[in-house]
This record gives C-alpha cells, sequence and structure tokens, in this order.
C-alpha cells in the first residue's frame, strides 16, 4: 500500500535538576518508533513532540514457488470443462509451479457468489463477470485492472467493438458472446416464390404465406410467455427505435413506438406453432429442426443442433440479420458478452493475469470456443478467422454462417445488461443494466407476464402493455426508495 505514514509521539519527560558533567541520554517510547534524545546541562521538565515521516516501502508479492489459482465458471459442459482442462495442463508444463482449481457454479448464483467472496475482501482469483454488477464492483475497487493483458492481445484494433469491459481502465475481458438472427428454410421460400425478408413486412407476409397446418408447417417458431420472450422480443423493440430505459433511467417502455412494437410482436406469433405459448430456448429449435416452422429467431446453436439431429436440413437452412427494422433504425440484435475478471485481491496477481491471457489468446481460446461452434463467437479478429478455418465438417460445410456471426458480434445487445442503448434510432450499446430489472427482464418476470396476460389470459394488447407499464414503474420506485443515493453510470 502506498499511504503516507506519520507518526507523532508525545513524551513528558521529568528530569533531575542535578547538572551531569556527561551528556544524559533520554529514550522517548511511542506506538512505532524509538527516539533517542540527547540533553547536556541542567535539565528542567521538557515536553518533547517529535513527529517523524516514514516513506512506505513496496513489499512485492513473492510470485515463486507453488501458487494456486482459483478458476470460476459456469460453462460447465463437459467438451468445455475437457477443454479448459487441456489449456491448464498445457499452462502448467511451462508453469509446473502454478496450479488451478477449477470451481463449477450456475449462472443464476453467479453474482451472488461473486459478490459475498468480493465484499469479504476474499481471494475470488479468475472469475466470470456477472453484467448486473460490473459497474459496481470496478467502482468500489474489486477488480484488477487488465489493461495490460487487452493491449498485449491487440488491443482496439483486435477486439470486437463492445466486447470488453471498460471504465478507466479494462476490467473485464471476453471469451465469447452468442448472435442471433432469422434462420430461414430457403427451399421453403423458393418453392413460394418468395424473396428473403427485408423488414418487417416482409416477415409478417412471408410467415402468412408459408403457414400450412396441414402439412405441419407454420410461418415462424418464436417464443411466447418465457424468458426467451423477453429477449426476443427486445431485438424488434429496438429496431422499431424505442426501447425500456434510457441510459438514465428513465422509463421509455410507455412510448407509442414500445406499443406498436408490441403489436408487431404479437401479430407473428399468428404463424407460430400450436403450444408456441410455452416454448422456452430449446423448443424453438426443436420446432426447426423437425421441419414444423419455414422461420425462427435463433443464434448458433440452432446449426450445431441441426448437424447433429437433422443434417437434411442443412442446404436447405440459412441465416440472415433480423429484418424488424423499418428503413431508420440501426441494425441491432440480441447477445451478451461473457466476460472473464480477476479479483484485485487476489493473492498472485501477475499469475493470474498471465493465464488469463494465455487462455483468452491464440489457439487456446479458438479450441475453447469451438466446443460450440458457432453459439460461442469470438472476440478477436484472430480467433474468429481460426474458427471460419476451423477443421471440422461444420467449418468446412457452413464457414458462412461462422462469418456472419463474426460480422454480426458488434451489435448484439441485451435488456438486462444495457440500458438505453437505443436513442432516437441509433444504437450505441451501454454497459450496464437497470439495478431494478430482475424482477421485468426474469423468467416469469412483468414483461413474460405482460406476453401471457395476451396469449393465455385474452387480455388486450393495449391493457396488457399498460398493466406492465404500471407494475415497472413499481418496481423501479420501490428499488430506489431502498437506494436514493443511486445515480446512473456515465455513458
Amino acid at each position: 500500500m502506498y499511504k503516507k505514514l506519520f507518526i507523532s509521539l508525545i513524551a513528558l519527560i521529568a528530569l533531575s535538576l542535578l547538572v551531569a558533567c556527561t551528556p544524559e541520554t533520554i529514550t522517548v517510547q511511542g506506538p512505532v518508533e524509538t527516539v533517542i534524545v540527547e540533553v547536556e546541562g541542567p535539565v528542567e521538565t521538557v515536553i518533547v513532540e517529535v513527529q517523524v515521516e516514514v516513506e512506505p516501502v513496496e513489499v512485492p508479492v513473492d510470485e515463486t514457488g507453488p501458487r494456486t489459482l482459483t478458476f470460476f465458471t459456469t460453462e460447465a459442459d463437459p467438451p468445455q470443462l475437457a477443454i479448459l482442462g487441456e489449456i491448464i495442463d498445457e499452462y502448467n508444463e511451462m508453469h509446473p509451479d502454478v496450479f488451478i482449481d477449477v470451481v463449477t457454479g450456475t449462472p443464476s448464483t453467479r453474482g451472488n457468489r461473486i459478490t459475498t467472496l468480493l465484499a469479504a475482501g476474499a481471494d475470488a482469483g479468475i472469475f466470470e463477470l456477472e453484467a448486473a454488477f460490473t459497474n459496481d464492483w470496478a467502482e468500489a475497487g474489486y477488480l484488477l485492472p487488465l489493461t495490460d493483458i487487452f493491449e498485449n492481445i491487440g488491443g482496439v484494433d483486435e477486439y470486437v467493438p463492445g466486447s470488453y469491459f471498460e471504465t478507466d481502465e479494462v476490467y473485464g475481458l471476453p471469451y465469447a458472446t452468442s448472435v442471433y438472427g432469422l434462420w430461414i428454410r430457403t427451399d421453403l421460400f423458393e418453392e413460394a416464390g418468395l424473396a428473403y425478408p427485408t423488414n418487417y413486412a416482409e416477415v409478417l407476409a412471408a410467415a402468412d404465406a408459408l403457414t400450412n397446418p396441414a402439412k405441419g408447417i407454420y410461418g415462424i417458431s418464436i417464443p411466447g410467455a418465457t424468458n426467451a420472450s423477453v429477449n426476443l422480443f427486445a431485438t424488434l423493440l429496438w429496431q422499431q427505435c424505442a426501447d425500456f430505459y434510457t441510459p438514465s433511467g428513465e422509463l421509455i417502455f410507455d412510448s407509442p413506438a414500445a406499443l406498436e412494437a408490441v403489436k408487431k410482436w404479437v401479430a407473428l406469433t399468428e404463424y407460430a406453432p400450436p403450444g408456441f405459448e410455452s416454448y422456452s430456448w430449446g423448443d424453438q429449435v426443436t420446432a426447426f429442426i423437425t421441419g414444423n416452422a419455414a422461420m425462427s429467431v435463433y443464434a448458433g446453436r440452432m446449426g450445431v443442433n441441426m448437424t447433429d439431429k437433422n443434417p437434411e436440413l442443412e442446404p436447405v437452412s440459412d441465416i440472415i440479420q433480423l429484418p424488424w427494422n423499418t428503413g431508420d433504425g440501426s441494425y441491432v440484435t440480441y447477445g451478451s458478452w461473457s466476460r472473464m475478471a480477476i479479483s484485485a485481491g487476489t493473492q498472485y496477481p501477475e499469475t493470474a493475469k498471465d493465464f488469463l491471457q494465455f487462455m483468452l489468446s491464440g489457439d487456446r481460446l479458438a479450441r475453447y470456443d469451438a466446443t460450440v461452434i458457432g453459439h460461442m463467437v469470438p472476440p478477436t479478429k484472430e480467433v474468429a478467422a481460426m474458427l471460419e478455418n476451423w477443421e471440422s465438417d461444420y467449418a468446412n460445410n457452413h464457414s458462412d454462417w461462422l462469418a456472419f456471426f463474426n460480422q454480426n458480434a458488434e451489435f448484439t445487445n441485451h435488456p438486462a445488461n444495457n440500458m438505453g442503448s437505443v436513442v432516437g434510432c441509433d444504437f450505441d450499446k451501454q454497459d450496464f443494466g437497470p439495478p431494478w430489472g430482475g424482477p421485468i427482464f426474469s423468467r416469469g418476470g412483468i414483461i413474460d407476464i405482460m406476453f401471457q396476460n395476451i396469449y393465455i389470459g385474452g387480455v388486450s394488447v393495449e391493457d396488457a402493455h399498460q398493466e406492465a407499464i404500471g407494475l415497472m414503474e413499481q418496481a423501479q420506485a420501490e428499488w430506489l426508495e431502498d437506494h436514493p443515493d443511486w445515480t446512473p453510470p456515465s455513458p
């Protein structure tokens, strides 16, 4: 620690009035320093006040010998853990005294787990960032600056814009995101003489034209009233030049544009497969790869599952940008960057940074993201190029799909993590979310309930939208009442 320490010593010294022939030695003892004062001649009662300025001495952390780092992740699928284990073993071969303990958890408990460790001053090691808490953790000094790693890997010229977390320093380095688009059955479009849609009206017309219940085919597969619903609906909201909040936290979901977006989303569901009301993520994939839907809103895992479960669809399927726009807005889609950080209080900061740089660069990150190729979209140009030319049947057959995900990674946005990214019709990604957003954007939250009331409860779009606005205002007011000093981060 670099603090200037001032030690003030006050001593009351009662001395003999006898004249001494030799110097009298007086020892003044304080809480930290001992000061020797020599006095000659007759001495009376003397008050000595000594102020000692102590220059701090930096004590370097000994990062030699056996060291153990903790690595916390929620990427717990067996293939991902296997590759992570390989990367750790490779690092250990070069650094035999460094050992890395992998701890797995779930996304639902990640934020609270890390917050508890950081607030207690514990060594949280290397861990996945929780987007909702990232700004607070950075401001509290819980995160180790990673700007040097960021620059070593390539800096702004190498990283996808908006992929890393930065305030005064870079504190979060990304390893992947997912990029959502519109999957289409090219054979069905060709049979119907339809061009690929380029705007919302054309999507709606295509969904109508391609719906054929007698053949078990429906126009579009989208979720109804689950947490997948709010995230994918948000893409249409954003492309209609609307949002849930401004960057300062002002509610704008009550705008006419937002209401129009809800109406347009509901209109699409008239051409969704039966049971869409309860669809979640996996149900959308199933509906498309089993041939029950001509279009579906999803990310790269659709292609992975298609290859595994129904490869006959591969030659007659493609993915395009989500064509919700009216011609005025910026392109924006759904996705959230997964990032790693290091605890500022970690015992071996330089060792932790060295391993993180090793993992997040070169073929190590490529191998890690390739465990779900196309769905785990890399943050750097180097790794993106590697995966487009990866040695696998998927990459060989669908390098165009991989290129699509890489090209659109910079347009990802998340309703709970990026508050007010759409201002007017311009997309300007904000790297913080509404802290009161839990009851609004979570599974079974306010937006989900709004759609459930429309699809299942028979409530009109206008009434359901108005009710949602009231509940959103209430949730925000209650949170602000408990946090009266909150101010939005600087955009």
